[in-house]
């Protein structure tokens, strides 16, 4: 994979109502799958008698927690049709698995909590509502430094403002930094770099 960026390349891949929707459905949103990388407390909460995984956030938990924390929702590669589409895209493309995280910012005052970072896998990144800054950096000689937090002395080889539809390729060792201007929803497609197991994927029409 090279570092690319491609203007209007998915439009309308997710939007804010479709979130409103999955994050409804409590029996998804689990104490796994919700990611709140900024945040160390612990909550406690009362379980309805018919709740099946009491690892579930409320909903009225879930709302406070987003509202005031960058966080992302993993494992979500077929929430949707159209996520699980452009993810079989990818995979078809590359040979390789891919997931979908979901990222989330209310507030764009608050700092990404990895700050300039890089991954261990190859990342496609679909901007779908706000407004984010991406700055990309040259890949990192050293693999085995500190993953996030960096700080990099050099000029970025690519800094846009990517708008709903926009799309960024970042390969793995490649240090790059989130910088939301406005509230931002946006969808990762992480490729599993150490597995080229692919699961046929399919979506259930009836």
């Amino acid at each position: 994979m090279k570092v690319d960026f491609k203007r209007r390349y998915c439009r309308k891949l997710f939007t804010w109502k479709e979130l409103e929707t999955l994050i409804n459905i409590r029996p998804l949103m689990t104490t796994e799958r919700v990611n709140i990388p900024s945040h160390e407390g612990q909550y406690r909460w009362d379980n309805n008698c018919w709740t099946n995984d009491p690892n579930c956030y409320p909903s009225s938990l879930l709302k406070m927690l987003i509202e005031n924390n960058i966080c992302y929702l993993d494992d979500m590669s077929t929430c949707t049709e159209k996520i699980n589409s452009f993810a079989e895209k990818l995979e078809r493309q590359y040979k390789l698995p891919v997931d979908a995280h979901i990222y989330i910012c209310r507030n764009p005052k608050l700092s990404h909590p990895f700050g300039t970072h890089f991954d261990y896998n190859n990342n496609v990144i679909v901007q779908c509502e706000g407004k984010t800054n991406f700055k990309v950096w040259n890949e990192v000689k050293d693999k085995s430094q500190r993953q996030d937090n960096m700080t990099v002395k050099e000029d970025p080889v690519w800094d846009v403002d990517m708008n709903p539809g926009d799309a960024i390729w970042i390969p793995k060792y490649y240090p790059h930094l989130a910088t939301s201007k406005t509230k931002r929803l946006s969808v990762s497609f992480p490729l599993k770099a150490t597995s080229t197991l692919i699961v046929k994927r399919s979506w259930v029409k009836l």
